[in-house]
């Protein structure tokens, strides 16, 4: 059992805990050191969390009732999970709704951990849930946004620690804080009624019932496989750009802005589609009943003079699927909304050699209204955890209509003493309304691009929702206002920059460099400053996971600065 802790009697109902491993970081004495348990209803400070130094008493601990429990990033904890439960009592993975003695996964095609559902010897289930689906943020960003007391410590994880090692005060104080952090956030979360295993899901829901199920039934209906798969085609992300003239330069000073709530704002102020589609060979026309329209097109197309590319050919061998081009000299095949055919047409010297149809939607204004106005107000009247939620609410629905159907999962499995996936059985599922994700991400792009377009002599770098502009006072063709929705709002004044590529720069800030770079973690990108930005320096502390006896270590790893 753990460390002071009675056992407890079996209970029907379902506690829900918050758990955190320590391990080691030895590929050749892969184990879990020490381990935190808080009660997300009841544990109140950090001497209610319960702690012991080995994976037998977690275990013990776990399976004496039934429960859900929580690790914040399941995809490293979920591995010394399994990797026990294969060493010990021959445990069977089953595909669902597991017996004694066996245990079922969540795990995307993409090694994604949602869940591993347990029963045990005893016919005790536990539920492991990943709450980075819920919260997704580091612990140390959770502590901030919820105005916790408690904050993220930090201890020497490499510092060796044997067998039966008796935790220190200042590792007992770690643990507790990193699993009352977690907890304390997804009590707020669960309060406000946030049960499902996903925000995206929480936010659907939360959705139908504001609009009412029976109208989301007729509004949404489900498509055909065939028909779903052809539409989702012209699903893309979101604008990362940094302009040529001034990439890997040293600049002076200007300003960034971000739209308040690009997403939300689209979905408050656009069209949306709605209903049954209905196909159109050739270029489909919009019509007053059906303005929106999806489309595959084949053409070649040359940026043109002072335009910003914006066009990105993915699953293609001749293009970089992360580079927007500027001249496209094959023949190319694309599937867009005309919301992007629209947007190219004016960047482009565009030559389309075939329109091969697509489908068109009915369209509605203002149904996402009630919904955002409702999260809206919440976010205005609120602060900490309540606010965060609210802005949860507000940027995940958008994403869940276009849930891909494609649910082939990846199953763990025992091989040469290490716990594997492997791609398991293929599997589907009924796509939501994929249509509505396809349109929003286009509108929201349409906004970025068309805002830097309109100050592209002055355009530096722009990332889905911000603009980095090259001045020194607010444009007066840019809507700025602080909190307007869909508005520009001005987040800070950089002095200088250097723009190496998309999400790879830094810029100085009142002093202090402001730096992001994609792979490298937060902790290393932070003490970077401009001279470090030269291709092919080499940093250390990127850290790579990597499956070993035991469950998982972390290793360091080199980083290479990138080089243009």
């Amino acid at each position: 059992m753990a460390l002071g802790t009675p056992k407890r009697k079996r209970s029907t109902a379902r506690a829900q805990y918050v758990a955190d491993f320590e391990t080691t970081t030895d590929e050749n004495d892969c184990r879990v050191w020490g381990w935190g348990l808080a009660n997300i209803n009841t544990a109140d400070s950090v001497w209610d969390v319960e702690m012991s130094n080995n994976m037998a008493d977690f275990i013990d601990r776990i399976s004496c009732e039934p429960s859900v429990c929580y690790f914040h990033n399941l995809r490293f904890d979920g591995h010394f999970i399994m990797d026990w439960l294969f060493r010990h009592g021959d445990f069977v993975h089953v595909d669902d709704n597991p017996g004694k003695g066996q245990f079922s996964t969540i795990i995307s095609n993409m090694a994604q951990f949602y869940s591993i559902t347990v029963t045990w010897c005893n016919g005790v289930r536990t539920e492991f849930r990943d709450s980075l689906k819920k919260l997704p943020l580091r612990v140390a960003e959770i502590a901030e946004a919820f105005n916790q007391p408690e904050l993220k410590g930090s201890i020497d994880y490499h510092s060796y620690r044997p067998v039966g090692h008796q935790l220190t005060l200042e590792e007992r104080t770690y643990l507790a804080h990193d699993v009352m952090i977690v907890a304390r956030a997804l009590k707020t979360e669960m309060a406000a009624g946030m049960t499902k295993l996903t925000v995206g899901s929480d936010s659907l829901a939360d959705f139908k019932k504001i609009l009412g199920a029976k109208v989301f039934e007729k509004m949404f209906p489900i498509l055909p496989e065939t028909m779903d798969a052809e539409i989702r085609r012209a699903y893309r992300g979101g604008f990362t750009y940094v302009a040529k003239r001034f990439q890997a330069k040293r600049l002076g000073a200007g300003r960034v802005y971000d739209v308040n709530s690009l997403y939300p704002s689209v979905m408050y102020h656009k069209p949306m589609p709605y209903g049954l589609p209905v196909f159109a060979p050739g270029l489909p026309k919009a019509s007053k009943s059906h303005p929106l329209f999806t489309v595959t097109i084949t053409f070649t197309a040359k940026l043109k003079k002072d335009h910003i590319p914006c066009i990105q050919v993915k699953g293609s061998s001749h293009f970089l699927a992360t580079e927007y081009q500027t001249h496209i000299k094959e023949p190319t095949t694309i599937t867009c909304t005309n919301i992007d055919l629209a947007l190219w047409e004016e960047h482009y010297d565009m030559d389309i050699l075939s329109y091969e149809g697509g489908w068109l939607f009915q369209s509605v204004d203002g149904v996402f209204n009630d919904y955002i106005d409702k999260w809206m107000e919440v976010k205005t009247k609120n602060r900490g955890g309540i606010r965060f939620i609210a802005k949860l609410h507000l940027n995940s629905l958008y994403g869940k209509f276009g849930t891909n159907p494609n649910i082939t999962p990846k199953v763990p499995v025992f091989e040469d003493n290490v716990v594997k996936l492997v791609l398991g059985d293929p599997d589907t599922r009924e796509p939501i309304y994929t249509a509505m994700s396809v349109f929003i991400a286009a509108y929201a792009r349409d906004v970025t691009i068309r805002a830097a377009q309109q100050h592209y002599d002055v355009f530096a770098y722009a990332d889905t929702d911000s603009l980095h502009l090259l001045v020194d006072c607010d444009p007066e063709t840019l809507d700025v206002d602080p909190d307007k929705l869909g508005a520009w709002k001005r987040e800070y004044i950089f002095s200088e920059a250097l723009f190496m590529r998309a999400k790879t720069y830094t810029e100085l800030v009142d002093g202090k460099h402001e730096t992001h770079i994609a792979g490298l973690p937060v902790e290393i990108a932070a003490q970077l400053t401009f001279d470090d930005f030269s291709g092919g320096r080499t940093l250390v502390g990127k850290k790579t996971p990597k499956r070993v006896p035991g469950g998982i270590v972390l290793q360091d790893v080199d980083f290479t600065m990138p080089a243009l």
